[in-house]
Protein backbone atom coordinates (compact mmCIF):
# COMPACT_ATOMS: atom_id res chain seq x y z
CA UNK A 1 0.00 0.00 0.00
CA UNK A 2 1.32 3.48 -0.80
CA UNK A 3 2.22 5.98 1.88
CA UNK A 4 -0.78 8.02 3.02
CA UNK A 5 -0.69 11.80 3.44
CA UNK A 6 -3.16 14.36 4.70
CA UNK A 7 -2.76 17.91 3.36
CA UNK A 8 -4.82 20.67 4.96
CA UNK A 9 -5.76 23.90 3.23
CA UNK A 10 -6.12 21.98 -0.04
CA UNK A 11 -8.55 24.44 -1.61
CA UNK A 12 -5.98 27.18 -2.21
CA UNK A 13 -2.36 28.30 -1.98
CA UNK A 14 0.35 25.92 -0.86
CA UNK A 15 -2.05 23.13 0.10
CA UNK A 16 -3.65 23.19 -3.34
CA UNK A 17 -0.20 22.90 -4.96
CA UNK A 18 1.17 20.34 -2.50
CA UNK A 19 -1.61 17.74 -2.49
CA UNK A 20 -1.45 16.80 -6.22
CA UNK A 21 2.35 17.04 -6.17
CA UNK A 22 2.49 14.30 -3.55
CA UNK A 23 0.01 12.26 -5.59
CA UNK A 24 2.37 12.34 -8.59
CA UNK A 25 5.04 10.85 -6.32
CA UNK A 26 2.91 7.81 -5.55
CA UNK A 27 1.32 8.89 -2.27
CA UNK A 28 -2.31 8.25 -1.42
CA UNK A 29 -3.33 11.84 -0.71
CA UNK A 30 -6.28 13.29 1.16
CA UNK A 31 -6.92 17.01 0.80
CA UNK A 32 -8.76 18.67 3.69
CA UNK A 33 -10.58 21.99 3.33
CA UNK A 34 -13.85 23.65 4.26
CA UNK A 35 -15.21 23.11 0.75
CA UNK A 36 -14.86 20.10 -1.52
CA UNK A 37 -11.97 20.23 -3.98
CA UNK A 38 -11.26 18.42 -7.21
CA UNK A 39 -7.52 17.85 -7.55
CA UNK A 40 -5.86 15.10 -9.60
CA UNK A 41 -5.06 12.05 -7.50
CA UNK A 42 -6.47 13.64 -4.31
CA UNK A 43 -9.41 12.46 -2.20
CA UNK A 44 -11.33 15.45 -0.88
CA UNK A 45 -12.31 15.70 2.79
CA UNK A 46 -14.46 18.53 4.13
CA UNK A 47 -13.94 20.04 7.57
CA UNK A 48 -13.09 23.32 9.22
CA UNK A 49 -9.97 22.65 11.30
CA UNK A 50 -11.38 24.99 13.93
CA UNK A 51 -14.20 22.46 14.45
CA UNK A 52 -12.73 19.51 16.38
CA UNK A 53 -15.82 17.33 15.91
CA UNK A 54 -15.87 17.87 12.12
CA UNK A 55 -12.16 17.13 11.99
CA UNK A 56 -12.66 13.86 13.88
CA UNK A 57 -15.35 12.84 11.39
CA UNK A 58 -13.01 13.59 8.49
CA UNK A 59 -10.27 11.50 10.12
CA UNK A 60 -12.69 8.59 10.55
CA UNK A 61 -13.46 8.80 6.84
CA UNK A 62 -9.75 8.95 5.95
CA UNK A 63 -8.80 5.96 8.10
CA UNK A 64 -11.70 3.96 6.73
CA UNK A 65 -10.44 4.46 3.18
CA UNK A 66 -6.73 4.02 4.01
CA UNK A 67 -7.26 0.91 6.15
CA UNK A 68 -6.17 2.82 9.25
CA UNK A 69 -2.94 4.11 7.77
CA UNK A 70 -1.56 7.66 7.95
CA UNK A 71 2.12 8.41 7.32
CA UNK A 72 2.32 12.19 6.92
CA UNK A 73 0.33 15.29 7.83
CA UNK A 74 1.22 18.54 6.09
CA UNK A 75 -0.71 21.34 7.72
CA UNK A 76 -1.01 24.27 5.32
CA UNK A 77 -4.40 25.70 6.34
CA UNK A 78 -4.38 29.16 7.81
CA UNK A 79 -5.89 32.62 7.70
CA UNK A 80 -4.50 36.15 7.93
CA UNK A 81 -5.83 39.54 8.88
CA UNK A 82 -4.86 43.12 9.53
CA UNK A 83 -5.83 45.76 12.05
CA UNK A 84 -4.66 47.76 15.04
CA UNK A 85 -4.69 46.05 18.43
CA UNK A 86 -6.60 48.98 19.90
CA UNK A 87 -9.53 48.79 17.51
CA UNK A 88 -9.54 45.51 15.56
CA UNK A 89 -12.78 43.67 16.38
CA UNK A 90 -12.00 40.94 18.90
CA UNK A 91 -14.03 38.37 16.97
CA UNK A 92 -11.81 38.94 13.94
CA UNK A 93 -8.63 38.44 15.95
CA UNK A 94 -10.16 35.42 17.69
CA UNK A 95 -10.96 33.77 14.35
CA UNK A 96 -7.32 34.09 13.31
CA UNK A 97 -6.19 32.42 16.54
CA UNK A 98 -8.94 29.78 16.34
CA UNK A 99 -7.88 28.79 12.83
CA UNK A 100 -4.12 29.08 13.02
CA UNK A 101 -3.41 27.89 16.56
CA UNK A 102 -6.45 25.97 17.81
CA UNK A 103 -6.89 24.47 14.34
CA UNK A 104 -3.32 23.18 14.56
CA UNK A 105 -4.03 21.86 18.06
CA UNK A 106 -7.20 20.09 16.87
CA UNK A 107 -5.34 18.60 13.94
CA UNK A 108 -2.57 17.23 16.16
CA UNK A 109 -5.06 15.61 18.51
CA UNK A 110 -7.01 14.09 15.62
CA UNK A 111 -4.05 12.72 13.68
CA UNK A 112 -1.26 11.84 16.12
CA UNK A 113 -2.70 8.46 17.24
CA UNK A 114 -2.68 7.25 13.62
CA UNK A 115 0.63 8.97 12.78
CA UNK A 116 2.37 7.25 15.67
CA UNK A 117 1.38 3.85 14.24
CA UNK A 118 3.35 4.63 11.09
CA UNK A 119 6.93 3.35 10.96
CA UNK A 120 7.92 6.78 9.57
CA UNK A 121 5.35 9.32 10.68
CA UNK A 122 5.90 12.94 9.68
CA UNK A 123 4.08 16.07 10.82
CA UNK A 124 4.90 19.38 9.13
CA UNK A 125 3.22 22.41 10.68
CA UNK A 126 3.27 25.56 8.58
CA UNK A 127 3.90 28.73 10.55
CA UNK A 128 5.30 31.89 8.91
CA UNK A 129 8.31 34.14 9.07
CA UNK A 130 5.81 36.50 10.73
CA UNK A 131 5.67 34.02 13.61
CA UNK A 132 9.28 34.89 14.44
CA UNK A 133 8.60 38.62 14.96
CA UNK A 134 5.92 41.20 15.65
CA UNK A 135 4.83 42.98 12.46
CA UNK A 136 2.83 46.21 12.87
CA UNK A 137 -0.91 45.83 12.32
CA UNK A 138 -0.57 42.05 11.95
CA UNK A 139 -0.47 41.31 15.68
CA UNK A 140 -3.13 38.58 15.77
CA UNK A 141 -1.57 36.77 12.82
CA UNK A 142 1.96 37.02 14.22
CA UNK A 143 0.79 35.79 17.63
CA UNK A 144 -1.06 32.84 16.13
CA UNK A 145 1.93 31.76 14.04
CA UNK A 146 4.32 32.20 16.98
CA UNK A 147 2.03 29.86 18.90
CA UNK A 148 2.36 27.27 16.13
CA UNK A 149 6.15 27.44 16.41
CA UNK A 150 5.98 26.86 20.17
CA UNK A 151 3.48 24.02 19.67
CA UNK A 152 5.84 22.35 17.21
CA UNK A 153 8.81 22.71 19.57
CA UNK A 154 6.85 21.15 22.41
CA UNK A 155 5.63 18.30 20.23
CA UNK A 156 9.14 17.40 19.17
CA UNK A 157 10.11 16.83 22.79
CA UNK A 158 6.89 15.00 23.66
CA UNK A 159 7.29 12.58 20.74
CA UNK A 160 10.86 11.56 21.56
CA UNK A 161 11.09 7.78 21.55
CA UNK A 162 8.38 7.43 18.90
CA UNK A 163 8.70 6.93 15.14
CA UNK A 164 7.00 10.27 14.44
CA UNK A 165 9.01 13.40 13.68
CA UNK A 166 7.75 16.98 13.71
CA UNK A 167 9.06 20.10 11.98
CA UNK A 168 7.83 23.67 11.68
CA UNK A 169 8.00 25.32 8.25
CA UNK A 170 8.05 29.13 8.12
CA UNK A 171 7.56 30.52 4.62
CA UNK A 172 7.98 34.15 3.69
CA UNK A 173 5.65 36.00 1.33
CA UNK A 174 3.74 33.75 -1.06
CA UNK A 175 2.01 35.08 -4.18
CA UNK A 176 -1.58 34.00 -3.46
CA UNK A 177 -4.91 35.79 -3.19
CA UNK A 178 -4.67 35.75 0.61
CA UNK A 179 -4.54 39.54 0.98
CA UNK A 180 -7.70 39.96 -1.09
CA UNK A 181 -9.65 37.31 0.84
CA UNK A 182 -8.58 38.04 4.44
CA UNK A 183 -10.08 40.59 6.81
CA UNK A 184 -8.37 43.99 6.66
CA UNK A 185 -9.69 46.61 9.02
CA UNK A 186 -10.74 49.74 7.10
CA UNK A 187 -8.25 52.54 7.72
CA UNK A 188 -11.11 54.92 8.52
CA UNK A 189 -11.88 52.88 11.65
CA UNK A 190 -8.41 53.52 13.09
CA UNK A 191 -7.41 56.40 15.30
CA UNK A 192 -5.53 59.18 13.53
CA UNK A 193 -2.37 58.09 15.39
CA UNK A 194 -2.28 54.87 13.37
CA UNK A 195 -4.07 55.64 10.14
CA UNK A 196 -1.27 56.72 7.80
CA UNK A 197 1.24 54.15 9.07
CA UNK A 198 -1.42 51.47 8.73
CA UNK A 199 -2.00 52.38 5.09
CA UNK A 200 1.73 52.28 4.37
CA UNK A 201 2.20 48.96 6.18
CA UNK A 202 -0.80 47.43 4.40
CA UNK A 203 0.45 48.61 1.01
CA UNK A 204 3.91 47.20 1.77
CA UNK A 205 2.43 43.84 2.75
CA UNK A 206 0.27 43.70 -0.38
CA UNK A 207 3.31 44.48 -2.53
CA UNK A 208 5.39 41.82 -0.82
CA UNK A 209 2.70 39.20 -1.42
CA UNK A 210 2.25 40.24 -5.05
CA UNK A 211 5.96 39.66 -5.68
CA UNK A 212 6.28 36.66 -3.38
CA UNK A 213 7.21 33.05 -4.02
CA UNK A 214 4.86 30.82 -5.94
CA UNK A 215 2.81 28.30 -3.99
CA UNK A 216 4.29 25.58 -6.23
CA UNK A 217 7.82 26.53 -5.14
CA UNK A 218 6.92 26.32 -1.46
CA UNK A 219 5.18 22.99 -2.05
CA UNK A 220 8.33 21.64 -3.71
CA UNK A 221 10.46 22.76 -0.77
CA UNK A 222 8.08 21.06 1.65
CA UNK A 223 8.38 17.79 -0.25
CA UNK A 224 12.16 18.03 0.10
CA UNK A 225 11.74 18.46 3.86
CA UNK A 226 9.31 15.54 4.00
CA UNK A 227 11.87 13.31 2.28
CA UNK A 228 14.54 13.92 4.92
CA UNK A 229 15.40 11.01 7.19
CA UNK A 230 15.98 13.29 10.17
CA UNK A 231 13.85 16.41 10.50
CA UNK A 232 15.26 19.55 12.06
CA UNK A 233 13.02 21.70 14.26
CA UNK A 234 12.64 24.71 11.92
CA UNK A 235 12.81 25.38 8.19
CA UNK A 236 12.55 28.90 6.75
CA UNK A 237 11.52 29.20 3.11
CA UNK A 238 11.92 32.55 1.41
CA UNK A 239 14.18 35.13 -0.19
CA UNK A 240 17.61 35.54 1.44
CA UNK A 241 16.61 38.79 3.16
CA UNK A 242 13.61 37.06 4.72
CA UNK A 243 15.68 34.11 5.90
CA UNK A 244 18.23 36.51 7.40
CA UNK A 245 15.46 38.41 9.19
CA UNK A 246 14.71 35.50 11.53
CA UNK A 247 18.37 35.41 12.52
CA UNK A 248 18.66 39.20 12.81
CA UNK A 249 15.64 39.30 15.11
CA UNK A 250 17.48 37.08 17.57
CA UNK A 251 20.89 38.74 17.29
CA UNK A 252 20.18 42.47 17.05
CA UNK A 253 19.47 44.55 20.15
CA UNK A 254 15.74 45.06 20.64
CA UNK A 255 15.64 48.74 19.68
CA UNK A 256 17.80 48.13 16.61
CA UNK A 257 15.42 45.43 15.42
CA UNK A 258 12.41 47.68 15.99
CA UNK A 259 14.09 50.34 13.85
CA UNK A 260 14.63 47.81 11.03
CA UNK A 261 10.99 46.75 11.07
CA UNK A 262 9.72 50.33 11.25
CA UNK A 263 11.77 51.21 8.17
CA UNK A 264 10.55 48.13 6.30
CA UNK A 265 6.87 48.65 7.05
CA UNK A 266 6.79 52.44 6.88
Amino acid sequence: MPNVALVTGASSGVGEALAPLLATRGWMVFGLSRRAVSLPGVTSLQADIGDAAALDRAMTELLGISDGRLDAVLHCAGVGGAGAVESMPAERARRIMDTNFWGSWNLCQATLPALRRSPRGRLLLVSSIAGHMGIPFRSAYCASKAAVIALSDSLRLELRGSTTQVACVSPGDIATNSIATQYRQPAAELDELYRERYRRADDAMAGNVEHGMSAAFVAGEMVKILDKDDLGPHYVIGAPVQKISTLAQRLLPGRAWEWVLSRYYG
